[in-house]
């Protein structure tokens, strides 16, 4: 399903899970636009939101919190849609199954583009090293150990579940990234293929 970060209507008193809801999508709004973490303050976010500023601190402490927190939940809307794919192929065998998660990824980044960017393409505030572990894109990353444990040994070859992933899913960004990068329409069709070539090289035949 194509993305949307649509500006609401105001929130009516007591509608606390409604503001919080409209704040995030203002803050996402704002992050896909700037690109830059660093550009994001709450006050344009409380302006955007159509709020007062105070309105956004009752929901988050700082804006770390409600960059995390937009983070998050792009993440857990591709792992949400990778899982769909592979439990909806999942009677074709745990191969096809890995094959249709990387098409659908290929196709949720084109048709997310803002969301996509969310993810990946925001100029971060770096933190510590420590912080990593705990970091949503590692929802991502599990999604891709899954996918590889289900394979049978015979079609597992020297597959690493961990570091096969990693790579798998970066050599997949990759190709999404650049899709997006170049300045025509991405071909859909010509990522799938892509994607599929990839898979194959990564899990033996």
């Amino acid at each position: 399903m194509a993305e949307t970060f649509k500006r609401r209507a105001p929130s009516q008193w007591g509608e606390g899970a409604a503001l919080k809801e409209e704040i995030l999508a203002a803050a996402a709004r704002l992050l896909a636009e700037s690109g830059r973490e660093e550009a994001l303050s709450l006050r344009a976010v409380a302006r955007e939101a159509g709020i007062s500023a105070p309105s956004v601190y009752l929901h988050f402490e700082d804006r770390s919190e409600l960059v995390a927190t937009v983070t998050r939940r792009a993440c857990e809307k591709l792992v949400a849609e990778l899982r769909e794919t592979r439990a909806r192929t999942a009677d074709h065998g745990p191969r096809e199954a890995l094959r249709s998660m990387g098409r659908r990824y290929c196709a949720f980044a084109l048709e997310n583009p803002r969301r996509y960017r969310l993810m990946f393409g925001v100029e971060r505030i770096a933190g510590p090293r420590e912080q990593g572990a705990g970091h949503p894109v590692t929802l991502v990353l599990g999604a891709w150990q899954e996918a590889l444990a289900a394979l049978p040994p015979r079609r597992r070859g020297q597959v690493d579940g961990g570091q096969d992933a990693l790579l798998l899913w970066s050599a997949l960004h990759g190709i999404v990234t650049i899709a997006m990068a170049l300045p025509f329409e991405a071909d859909g069709d010509g990522l799938a293929r892509r994607a599929d070539e990839l898979l194959a090289r990564i899990v033996a035949g």
